[in-house]
């Protein structure tokens, strides 16, 4: 008797946020399609999307056009309606990549008495990585360290200054000397940071070819030059080089950073850099969808969400992208297909976009924000997602700042899913971009962007083992349907 006393009263508890079914009950559409978003979906759709079969979605290459195609079959299949181009799901622009058909090749020659070389071959991904807009060829050249590789006359600072690189191979990092990108001094370094400008900088002073202290992963977004020639490197290499030198590489950049002058010399040692690569014209897209309000004066209001399709491609090995970022595409159109399927009526407009080239300088993204500007369309909020698919809690980042958005978020986790959450303030940042949701941010839109917290399994950023087994299908599942409650909130909110 207890026992089915304990029973009821549980289920009459936990009844009240679900709708009764049966007797005669009216079905509540919201929780029907709430519980049919499912981690199975989810995690098909990523394994498909991360497949060989799409090769990494480099944006601008068949496999990725292929990619945005499918995306937008499904938002059709569901009801949503086209939002691009000419009445099409696509929104399309110019875009070359780059086929890097194996994994090159780096080695150091060294020395021995009487004249005879010994080569040590570096192994991928362990100790050198492929340039990924890498051109096509050979060089052999001693290495000469540049620091941060940067000429900047305004501030007083050139790391190519006294020194002779003509032919050579340059090595220098990421990033520059001043380092608090919060501090509105940063704004005067920060086009120093970017890839683009290292590598043109390097062509610039006649540099044959470039290895880049930038973390063991692909790295697409860089300028491509025919022939320049140049891969990504890690501790061993670096350690190689600068062993016999007079400071080791971590007292070199101390200096560098605490007194802003360059330490530049050549380390007299070489190496062999190799590359086999093709560089094409192609054309890319972001792939947009949507479900219109039905209010008479609150349809033109619009809340967006987003997240990038693209991923880094295939460096001689395929390089899935399920993390970075199948599963933030996934979240979405599992929040996309509830809407659809449920038919319940929107006061305002929602518009699902699926951005290209993201990891190429956030080229999609760019353009949304101009064509929903162009449009004329009053956004009162957009969400971005990018890597929400391993974890066990959530962090809304702008929510402090807009709570009159954030609160759908909060209510719906705190009422469904129970979810540990956290939320931010957008604060001031004079880096480099490094999110899509920082063009919406910059015209003036209420942005926030999901992250998942608390990571369960490893994250391979940028490299091969992005692959479905990175990750959790249950926290897809709970962003999905935390989507899907809080868009149909803002869009319905009187």
């Amino acid at each position: 008797m207890k026992l089915f006393s304990y029973i009821l009263c549980t289920g009459i508890l936990a009844g009240w946020s679900l709708p009764l079914s049966g007797q005669g009950s009216t079905p509540d559409p919201l929780m029907e399609h709430f519980h049919k978003i499912s981690s199975h979906d989810l995690l098909e759709w990523a394994a498909i999307l991360s497949s060989p079969e799409f090769n990494g979605r480099m944006t601008g290459s068949p496999e990725f056009l292929k990619a945005a195609s499918w995306v937008a079959e499904n938002l059709e299949k569901w009801g949503i309606q086209p939002a691009g181009d000419e009445g099409t799901f696509f929104q399309w622009f110019e875009h070359g990549y780059n086929e890097v058909h194996d994994l090159g090749g780096l080695s150091l020659h060294i020395p021995l008495k009487g004249g005879n070389t010994i080569t040590k071959q570096y192994s991928f991904p362990d100790e050198y990585f492929p340039g990924m807009n890498s051109g096509s060829g050979e060089v052999t050249a001693e290495v000469v360290f540049v620091g941060y590789g940067v000429t900047a006359p305004e501030l007083d600072y050139d790391d190519y200054a006294g020194v002779d690189v003509q032919g050579k191979i340059v090595m220098f990092c990421r990033d520059v000397p001043y380092k608090d990108s919060r501090n509105p001094e940063y704004a005067r370094w920060v086009k120093y940071c970017y890839h683009h400008y290292k590598l043109d900088n390097a062509v610039k002073h006649g540099a044959a070819g470039m290895i880049y202290i930038d973390g063991l992963h692909a790295n697409p977004n860089i300028s491509y030059n025919p022939g320049f020639v140049w891969c990504g490197i890690g501790d061993e290499v670096l350690n190689d080089l600068f062993a016999g030198q007079k400071h080791t590489y971590r007292e070199v950049m101390d200096k560098i950073d605490q007194n802003f002058k360059p330490n530049s010399f050549p380390t007299g040692k070489q190496m062999t850099i190799r590359a086999n690569t093709t560089w094409h014209d192609g054309k890319a897209c972001n792939v947009l969808g949507m479900i219109r309000g039905t209010d008479p004066v609150l349809k033109d209001e619009w809340v967006v969400v987003g997240a990038h399709l693209d991923a880094v491609g295939n460096c001689g090995v395929l390089l899935p992208g399920a993390l970075d970022n199948a599963s933030g595409c996934v979240d979405i159109m599992g929040a996309a297909r509830a809407m659809a399927e449920a038919g319940i009526p929107l006061k305002r407009s929602v518009l699902f976009a699926f951005f290209g080239g993201e990891e190429t300088g956030l080229v999609g993204s760019r353009l949304v924000t101009q064509k929903l500007e162009q449009e004329g369309k009053k956004v009162l909020a957009y969400i971005n997602l990018d890597m929400v698919g391993n974890g066990m809690g959530f962090h809304l980042a702008g929510g402090s700042t807009y709570p009159e958005v954030y609160k759908h978020f909060k209510a719906a986790n705190e009422k469904y899913l129970h979810r540990s959450m956290g939320a931010s303030e957008v604060r001031p940042h004079y880096g480099r971009p490094r999110s899509d949701a920082t063009h919406f941010e910059k015209a003036g839109i209420p942005t926030m962007s999901l992250y998942t917290t608390r990571s369960v399994k490893p994250v391979y950023y940028h490299l091969p083992g992005d692959d479905v087994h990175s990750l959790t299908p249950e926290i897809m599942e709970d962003a999905a349907r935390l989507l899907f409650l809080s868009l149909t909130g803002i869009a319905n909110e009187e």
